[in-house]
């Protein structure tokens, strides 16, 4: 099992938007093979700080996922709201 947390910077105002967005989306990800769990989070003490939480089966299943219509769809809506580059980290988990 992996986690994927992905931190994306949008402005305060276009939030909304992205959840709009994710929320459209958020059912077909969530039923790709392979995905145990997702999550949209906002940072408390950082306005426009948008982060997924996903938890996947392994890294072959985040990266079909991210090779997918689905991915590249949600993708092409969401990449222009970024103020900055978006951060991605995968993690194994330990305890």
């Amino acid at each position: 099992m992996i986690v994927r947390i992905v931190r994306m910077k949008v402005s305060e105002s276009d939030v909304s938007v992205f959840q709009r967005y994710f929320n459209e989306s958020f059912s077909k990800i969530r039923s790709f093979p392979g995905c145990n769990d997702l999550a949209l989070y906002t940072d408390i003490n950082e306005p426009g700080m948008v982060i997924t939480f996903s938890r996947w089966d392994d890294e072959a299943a985040l990266n079909i996922y991210r090779d997918s219509i689905v991915f590249k769809e949600t993708w092409n809506k969401v990449k222009p709201l970024f103020i900055a580059k978006p951060e991605a980290f995968s993690m194994a988990e330990l305890i």
